[in-house]
């Protein structure tokens, strides 16, 4: 079964350092793998760097995208977007943060109505906390990741984040608990996570994720997920893992196993 055009997923967080951008890229991965073509959106205006770590060359931005919306200077997206490769695509951040305080994010509607067609999957990676940005991308999205690490002062954020959530009925956030960002440490289990933040826990990223050659990646531009050769060896259980979660954001049936080990 084939999705409908522009399902917008946005990966959001509370506080860096959570692995939200990493968690982003090998999502893009998987959804190549499923055949998908993929837009990273790059709405992250404090530090955003999905076009840095795919080593991809930016001319123009979301700034320019947008920008040209609003003044009706707009004429096709392959203007604004860099390709990563003949599945995933990149608009990024504006380069220079005084652009980034000038972007009308209200015009996003218009941007992903444009967009909206091309892509299979839009992947917005956000700056982490709460903004007025931040609000309205959440609203524009299918469905809103929210990513949490097994750490007190997250779970503090997260906490406040959650009560927040629930003020505004943000009924299609899902949590994800990324628990690989350190390899062995675990302050707190599962059951004392949910209750602290007062909310469920939808996926859970295991510690065996943990990928030990990451800046090795980062530095070559290349999605782990898409590394065959490392993947198959290592990361087989863990990848069926991010299959499911990856079709359950968009709406999409599980892949059987033999499509999945057709894919890998």
């Amino acid at each position: 079964m084939r999705v409908e055009k522009g399902k917008v997923v946005t990966i959001t967080s509370s506080k860096g350092g959570v692995g939200k951008s990493i968690f982003l890229l090998n999502l893009a991965g998987i959804y190549q793998r499923l055949g998908k073509k993929v837009l990273l959106l790059d709405l992250d205006f404090s530090g955003g760097s999905l076009a840095l770590s795919l080593n991809v060359t930016v001319q123009k931005t979301v700034y320019n995208a947008i920008d040209d919306i609003m003044h009706n200077r707009y004429h096709g997206m392959e203007e604004y977007i860099v390709s990563y490769n003949d599945f995933i695509d990149v608009l990024s951040c504006p380069k220079d943060p005084r652009q980034a305080t000038k972007v009308e994010i209200r015009y996003l509607d218009s941007l992903l109505e444009r967009i909206g067609m091309v892509y299979d999957v839009i992947l917005i990676d956000t700056t982490h906390g709460f903004s007025k940005n931040n609000i309205v991308i959440y609203d524009h999205s299918n469905v809103l990741v929210y990513l949490m690490t097994n750490d007190l002062l997250d779970l503090k954020n997260s906490r406040n984040f959650m009560s927040i959530m629930k003020d505004i009925e943000m009924d299609h956030l899902r949590v994800l608990l990324n628990n690989s960002i350190v390899s062995k440490e675990s302050y707190f289990s599962n059951f004392d996570i949910r209750t602290m933040i007062d909310w469920n826990i939808d996926y859970v990223i295991p510690t065996d994720f943990y990928i030990r050659n990451l800046p090795q990646y980062l530095l070559e531009g290349v999605i782990a997920t898409l590394d065959s050769k490392t993947w198959e060896k290592k990361y087989q259980r863990e990848e069926k893992q991010l299959y499911k979660m990856a079709q359950d954001f968009i709406g999409e049936e599980d892949s059987s196993e033999e499509d999945i080990n057709r894919r890998v």
